[in-house]
């Protein structure tokens, strides 16, 4: 169930938390992975930076620590599949999400 905050609907907001989601629900089935869990605690970073950063607490901070999150969270999804943890369907499904919230805070950084 996705929060119901007016606040909490903007795109980069739904799509972190639609990749959140998705990423702790293959953590659980793994709980002993490493990997899984890191993806798991970087996707929970992300979320947690765009939820303070839509809510003005210290934006313009939040959006650089969202970059650099997706960074890290990029090179585990690749690693991801490289060790078969995720499929490459998988994969690209995750990379796909991470680009596309990826994009937004830059556009959002210059408006600033």
């Amino acid at each position: 169930m996705k929060p119901r905050n007016h606040d909490l609907r903007a795109p980069i907001f739904t799509a972190s938390w639609d990749l959140c989601a998705w990423l702790l629900k293959k953590a659980r089935a793994q709980p002993h992975d490493l990997l899984a869990r890191a993806l798991a605690e970087e996707a929970l970073r992300l979320l947690d930076t765009v939820t303070l950063a839509l809510k003005n607490v210290d934006r313009e901070n939040a959006l650089a620590d969202a970059d650099l999150i997706l960074v890290r969270l990029r090179l585990r999804l690749r690693l991801a599949v490289e060790t078969d943890f995720l499929t490459d369907r998988q994969g690209q499904f995750a990379l796909r999400q991470a680009d596309d919230i990826g994009r937004q805070p830059g556009g959002w950084q210059k408006s600033l």
